[in-house]
């Protein structure tokens, strides 16, 4: 009977503070106390930030996280017109080319525009933020992505 009391008690306990571990990370376990990186709030604390700058670096966000939801939004659009296409009994070569060419296009407006928004995060630091913010970078692939990351989470897209 102790026994059984103990190991429910046990139980209990791994329960509850794996949940509580859980809830101070946020939803995916990564994230930090206000939902944020924490890569990104270690940076933002290393760039000493001014309050304008703050709110037009997250103003800069919004707007280019919104553009990629869209973006991304069409890629899928096209991937699924694609299949259907496939599961034809005579698909329409000719459509999934120019589908798949439509992928091609928004691919290239999806870089650019992570281009631009660097750019743009870039106008807003002074002279030594840049240089901090640079340094920071390094350890990142090109326009902010991590190396190797491509692979992580990839499902034959």
């Amino acid at each position: 009977m102790r026994l059984h009391s103990l190991a429910i008690i046990l139980a209990g306990l791994l329960f509850f503070s794996s949940t509580l571990d859980a809830q101070m990370r946020g939803e995916r376990g990564e994230r930090g106390f206000r939902g944020e990186r924490p890569d990104r709030v270690r940076i933002y604390d290393k760039l000493d930030l001014t309050s304008g700058q703050e709110a037009q670096l997250s103003e800069l966000r919004t707007q280019h996280q919104k553009q990629m939801i869209d973006k991304r939004g069409e890629l899928q659009k096209l991937r699924l017109s694609i299949r259907q296409e496939m599961r034809q009994e005579t698909p329409d070569m000719s459509a999934i080319e120019n589908m798949v060419e439509q992928q091609g296009e928004l691919r290239i407006e999806m870089k650019l525009a992570r281009v631009s928004h660097w750019n743009n995060v870039r106008e807003v630091l002074t002279p030594e933020q840049r240089e901090i913010w640079q340094e920071h970078r390094r350890g990142f692939g090109e326009f902010g992505e991590r190396r190797g990351s491509w692979r992580r989470g990839y499902r034959g897209r």
